[in-house]
């Protein structure tokens, strides 16, 4: 036994030997933490050409944006096996060709500047290194599907982790590039905890100081691994790397192929509603693993670093994933009923005071998710592919829940595109979605799909909740006398000035834009008395508004209007059909009596 046992051992040292030896090989070293740099060196192998190139990303995964990633590098250098430096040139902002004399070996080197940690791309100070590849490591066209490892030279007291294998203490591999670009490394001063679930276990890393209770978390992401589980069977990872960074004002999170980075304010774990904002993010990102990860559109698969990848879908990738999230909360039974329709209830009244729903559909909004439109042109001419592709996928659950009485959902649909396209290298298309869906329903989704994500299409919410039993009610009587300005200020100095204005709204209808700043109405100057003016308005009334406009004083006639309600609330209806019961759960997987029994 004891001669078996060496025999395998020697096996597999041959034949990770052989892998190293073979591998592509990532070195970082911290130079100086403090101002956020670190020297990289990367060894390319087995460059046959005369002219090789290598490049960096123009934009990471899972946030569609051109962030101009090569901003950050510095004293790029090419060196052959002997050490010999060797003549290179930039073509353009993110690629470097370096002209090889011989065969064999080339090792670039370069300075990084690290200090890009609310766009989670990288971020080194004295307690940390955080390192998503796209905006740290180059890589080689023509070698991205070469296998590599990377090595951090790091404080010894630090821990490294990453969804990569781990080989060394900080020393990681990886089968390709593409590989490497969708698992971030975290490495520094942590807390650090794991959980075995099934075959599957969960690590959760935590940098920086907050009110996070990790007991809460561990249980919370055993019970997500279990509403994954019922919906796509199987899973496509055995371990899966949880990294939170805990600091003032942070927000925003990135799914990766097998862990997810999730960024928020240091107090943002309690009380219960800003918990419960964390843990959907949590669930949101971990949806990503098969929705977008395992199965995206075409447009975005594979990756091309080098410019945008567009398709007209990103609104099922992150609109559906938006859906799930709040999903599988409730049914996991880490969220109310209650609050769980609290959450849709604010969606659904965010989404119709929005006037960029009657001018752009979701098709649209997908396609142009590139462009970074100001926030005034946004909120006026465009939707989210997250809330209205959120809302769109509710609707689109609805119809196939109606189309099948019941017996079909949209987790039928998301499993059939996990079970098609998880291992194709080529993504989904809308042609392909709607083919599964007549597969499901045996009905053309064709006009759903020409309203509700090629059009415009208002979406009926008062059907889309009598269908689970559910309606809406609006605020108190006295809303109705609540007057609308139809604009959105800020305050610095004592200036009003305007940050948004509705499409058709008062303001609009007035002649006033955003940058307008406000300094009177109805001859009484406003300081810090605004909101008290408006109070005593009167809907369907004119008055005198005097304003700033490039630096000139002008003057017009302001009409306020109703105020839409301030808070919707989603209701059981009195008396639900033996039919509504049975949608209602079906969907959230429990009974409407019993999630409505503290109702009023």
């Amino acid at each position: 036994m004891p001669t078996s046992l060496s025999f395998k051992s020697l096996i597999l040292f041959s034949v990770f030997s052989s892998f190293i030896s073979q591998a592509n090989n990532y070195t970082l070293t911290i130079t100086n933490a403090k101002h956020h740099l670190a020297n990289i060196e990367v060894t390319f192998k087995d460059v046959r050409t005369k002219a090789f190139t290598v490049k960096l990303p123009v934009w990471r995964s899972g946030r569609y944006e051109i962030l101009d990633l090569s901003s950050n590098i510095r004293d790029f250098q090419a060196f052959d096996a002997s050490g010999k430096s060797l003549t290179w040139h930039q073509d353009d902002k993110n690629t470097w060709r370096i002209f090889v004399n011989t065969p064999g070996y080339v090792k670039v080197k370069y300075q990084v500047y690290a200090n890009q940690l609310r766009n989670r791309v990288s971020h080194i100070d004295a307690t940390h290194a955080y390192l998503d590849a796209s905006g740290v490591f180059m890589y080689s066209p023509s070698q991205r599907d070469k296998a590599l490892t990377v090595k951090l030279n790091v404080p010894n007291d630090w821990k490294s982790v990453s969804g990569m294998d781990s080989i060394d203490e900080h020393q990681f591999t990886a089968s390709n590039y593409d590989q490497l670009v969708d698992s971030p490394i975290e490495s520094g001063i942590h807390q650090f905890d794991s959980i075995k679930v099934e075959a599957q276990t969960y690590e959760i890393v935590i940098w920086g100081k907050g009110n996070y209770d990790m007991q809460r978390l561990k249980k919370d992401i055993k019970k997500l691994h279990y509403q994954a589980k019922a919906l796509w069977k199987t899973f496509p990872y055995t371990r899966y790397v949880y990294m939170y960074h805990v600091g003032d004002k942070l927000r925003g999170a990135t799914e990766h192929v097998n862990s997810t980075i999730i960024q928020t304010d240091r107090l943002g774990f309690a009380p219960d509603k800003k918990y419960r904002k964390v843990i959907g993010t949590t669930a949101h990102e971990f949806i990503h693993t098969w929705n977008v990860k395992a199965y995206r559109p075409a447009g975005i698969s594979p990756y091309n670093y080098d410019k945008e990848n567009y398709s007209d879908l990103f609104w099922m990738a992150e609109g559906t994933t938006s859906y799930y999230d709040n999903l599988f909360n409730v049914r996991a039974g880490i969220y109310t009923t209650e609050q769980y329709l609290e959450n849709m209830a604010e969606d659904i009244n965010t989404f119709q005071n929005k006037p960029g729903r009657n001018v752009m559909s979701l098709s649209q909004s997908s396609f142009n998710t590139w462009l970074n439109n100001d926030a005034n042109r946004r909120h006026n001419t465009t939707v989210s592919i997250y809330l209205k592709g959120s809302l769109v996928s509710w609707l689109l659950d609805k119809e196939i829940r109606a189309a099948t009485n019941n017996k079909k959902s949209l987790d039928d649909l998301s499993l059939l595109l996990f079970q098609k396209y998880g291992k194709s290298k080529q993504g989904y298309t809308s042609y392909n979605v709607k083919q599964l869906l007549k597969e499901i329903t045996n009905k053309d989704f064709s006009p759903f799909w020409n309203d509700y994500v090629e059009g415009i299409n208002e979406i009926n919410f008062n059907e889309l909740l009598n269908f689970y039993g559910l309606t809406i009610k609006t605020g108190n009587k006295d809303d109705n006398n609540k007057v609308s300005m139809g604009w959105k200020t800020k305050t610095a100095n004592n200036i009003i000035e305007l940050t948004l204005v509705d499409t058709n709204g008062a303001a609009f209808n007035a002649g006033l834009a955003a940058g307008d700043e406000v300094v009177a109405i109805d001859n009484m100057q406003i300081k810090d008395n605004l909101d008290e003016i408006i109070e005593n308005l009167k809907v369907d009334q004119s008055y005198e508004i005097h304003y700033f406009n490039q630096g000139l004083m002008k003057q017009t006639t302001i009409t306020p209007q109703v105020a839409p309600p301030e808070k919707l609330k989603i209701i059981a209806v009195k008396k639900p059909t033996k039919t509504q019961k049975q949608h209602f759960k079906s969907w959230l997987k429990q009974d409407i009596k019993s999630a409505f029994k503290n109702d009023k």
